[in-house]
């Protein structure tokens, strides 16, 4: 089955695609997919993608980085792209590097958001287990939602970030995320890219300063696997870098992409 996706410039020369984190979707690029299309009008063919049980795509019992790549040169050879970019955040950056390593000849070239290819502690189970368990009969609108796990989740921005993936259907409300099949296979989401394979491509790491998700400890790890890596760090940013810094994170994907093609 194929990925929900969207292209922006259709006839540009460049291909990019953009691939969301853990229970995001396609439209968490808008900001950035309108910036970078004035940065370079008319250059960069962009295909934002909902990933596996995620936005409007299909939904899975299965999950893990390989079949996530797998889904994504699906969806190239679908739109008859030979070869392309990459550009992924969290999760996303975790495919984006997958999907290098396994089909190097495709992959031009790679940005990757606040992540990095290592073992990380499982992160917000509590979070996932509280929309899995919430009971969606009595809501009328988001808000309701929001107040009924508003203990658990007392962050406001994060709290509104997971409740975009309410969808009214009729007059009830329903989760367009696969929770059922993301909590399976939560584990998979937080393992480490797997070694014994190297991309030499272009690789830009964009982390930020005030997240440790890209810890320098961690830095020998990405430059063994994509030994032509380049790292930067926006200063003052957290974990959704590419939210938080709109401005700064565009500017390096622009001139990155630029100078790989």
């Amino acid at each position: 089955m194929l990925l929900n996706y969207k292209i922006t410039n259709p006839e540009a020369p460049v291909p990019v695609f953009f691939l969301h984190g853990l229970l995001g979707n396609a439209e968490n690029w808008g900001t950035i997919v309108k910036k970078l299309d004035r940065s370079a009008p008319g250059k960069f063919r962009i295909i934002t993608v909902d990933l596996r049980n995620h936005g409007e795509s299909f939904h899975s019992d299965e999950m893990s980085y390989p079949l996530m790549a797998a889904d994504l040169i699906e969806l190239a050879d679908h739109l008859r792209l030979q070869e392309f970019h990459i550009v992924g955040h969290s999760m996303g950056g975790k495919m984006s590097m997958e999907s290098a390593l396994a089909n190097p000849a495709r992959v031009k070239s790679i940005v990757v958001a606040d992540i990095a290819p290592v073992q990380y502690k499982s992160e917000y189970s509590i979070y996932i287990n509280a929309l899995r368990d919430l009971d969606l009969s009595g809501v009328k609108k988001r808000s309701d939602a929001g107040k009924l796990i508003e203990e658990i989740v007392p962050d406001r921005a994060l709290r509104m970030f997971f409740l975009t993936n309410l969808k009214k259907d009729g007059e009830i409300y329903k989760w367009r995320i696969n929770l059922k099949g993301i909590t399976s296979h939560y584990s998979n989401i937080w393992e480490p890219v797997k070694g014994g394979r190297v991309y030499s491509g272009p690789a830009l790491f964009i982390r930020g300063g005030a997240s440790d998700y890209v810890k320098d400890e961690y830095i020998p790890l990405i430059m063994q696997l994509f030994p032509a890596a380049d790292l930067e760090t926006i200063d003052g940013a957290g974990h959704w870098v590419h939210s938080e810094e709109p401005d700064e994170f565009t500017e390096l994907v622009s001139s990155f992409l630029t100078s790989s093609f």
